[in-house]
């Protein structure tokens, strides 16, 4: 029988609203013959807790370029209410260069700056092709766009550094990149992303994919989330020192006494 979720435990709540928003997009996924998998923390939380890893807080999904951007075609129509993509107005703190789904009711918490901010969010990442020759490295070409891809442009601040980042933000130079990138075995996460080559997966390590426990769900893993894991932490199944174990979101609590019943609408 599934346990009752503590509605008095904000970080309980979140979680359980968040593994809502990720049967939400695996239906979507299904439905659109869209590959993704769980990678970094939510791939962690299911190998090693069943679920989310139990002071973790956000959900993190990848997608190679070909599904992510089928995937950004058809978000808008398909996420149903209360979910949000990510916008100037539906934002946590800033806007991204990769997709974020977004909830922004229930909660609020304290950013990294000391500011006041509501809402929860699932990463979606794109991962592109990697020349094998330059595993493990950067070539200098992958560092020039990365750097450029990377660029965000602030909600507030100088005006023509602004202008000057939403012009190259909407060139979109990694749908460029990627456009001409040849398909390899290796791959890494999106050229546009701060995580460029932080981590070099083999194709076969990925696909083809299977499915994880995540809560009272199965979703989509890596095909050898033993070595995927490994890449990402070394020994994935050793628990960090007690005060390692950190939250994005501080001082998260409920917006409203009690959230209300968060399963989406039909």
């Amino acid at each position: 029988m599934e346990k009752e979720i503590d509605q008095q435990n904000p970080l309980l709540a979140a979680q359980s609203v968040m593994t809502d928003m990720l049967y939400v997009i695996h239906q979507i996924c299904e439905k659109h013959d869209i590959k993704y998998w769980l990678t970094d923390g939510s791939l962690l939380g299911s190998i090693r807790h069943k679920g989310f890893i139990p002071w973790d807080d956000d959900a993190d999904i990848g997608m190679m370029r070909e599904d992510y951007n089928k995937f950004l075609r058809i978000i808008q129509e398909e996420l149903p209410s209360p979910y949000k993509v990510q916008s100037k107005v539906n934002q946590t703190h800033g806007l991204h260069n990769w997709l974020k789904i977004m909830y922004m009711e229930d909660f609020e918490w304290v950013d990294w700056w000391g500011n006041w901010t509501k809402g929860l969010s699932i990463d979606v990442f794109p991962f592109d092709f990697v020349p094998e020759k330059y595993e493990n490295k950067k070539s200098l070409k992958e560092k020039l766009i990365n750097r450029v891809a990377t660029i965000r442009y602030p909600l507030s601040g100088n005006p023509l550094k602004t202008t000057i980042q939403r012009t190259i933000n909407k060139v979109k130079i990694h749908n460029i990149y990627s456009k001409y990138n040849k398909q390899t075995n290796i791959v890494t996460y999106g050229i546009e992303l701060p995580y460029y080559g932080w981590a070099y997966f083999h194709v076969d390590e990925i696909f083809p994919l299977k499915k994880g426990q995540f809560g009272k769900h199965e979703f989509y893993i890596p095909n050898n989330y033993e070595r995927y894991l490994e890449k990402l932490y070394g020994n994935y199944m050793e628990l960090p020192k007690p005060e390692d174990r950190v939250s994005h979101m501080a001082n998260l609590k409920f917006s409203r006494p009690q959230p209300p019943d968060n399963k989406p609408q039909k």
